[in-house]
């Protein structure tokens, strides 16, 4: 897979390099290595009623949007419920509007994430 990854607003190298980590494991993680290419834009701000959101601007390409102002367990989990929902956009598999996948498996995902020696 082509992996275009840009993060944008990152308070420092460290902040940037866990974007950037989490983001590449969550690509292992929910398969998403199939698909030829992807383009994300990592946007980091306060956001005042949302942890975090993401949209598509074009087919494999999407504008993930992070409130920089959570502790660092919920800014992962955050990146990773919004990887959740990019892989129900590249698949087109989602019931509703997709939230109960996402809310369901972004503790589980950041507990294993969490645990490992990738961060």
């Amino acid at each position: 897979m082509k992996l275009t990854l840009r993060v944008e607003n990152y308070s420092d190298i460290k902040e940037r390099m866990i974007v950037e980590k989490t983001i590449n494991w969550c690509i292992d993680k929910l398969q998403l290595t199939r698909f030829h290419s992807l383009k994300l834009r990592v946007k980091l701000d306060t956001i005042e009623e949302c942890y975090g959101y993401c949209q598509q601007i074009e087919e494999r390409e999407y504008i993930i949007a992070i409130d920089n102002k959570q502790s660092l367990r919920n800014f992962i989990m955050t990146i990773i419920h919004e990887m959740i929902h990019i892989k129900q956009f590249l698949t087109g598999k989602w019931n509703g509007d997709g939230e109960d996948e996402a809310e369901t498996l972004q503790e589980e995902l950041t507990d294993e994430l969490w645990g490992s020696d990738i961060l």
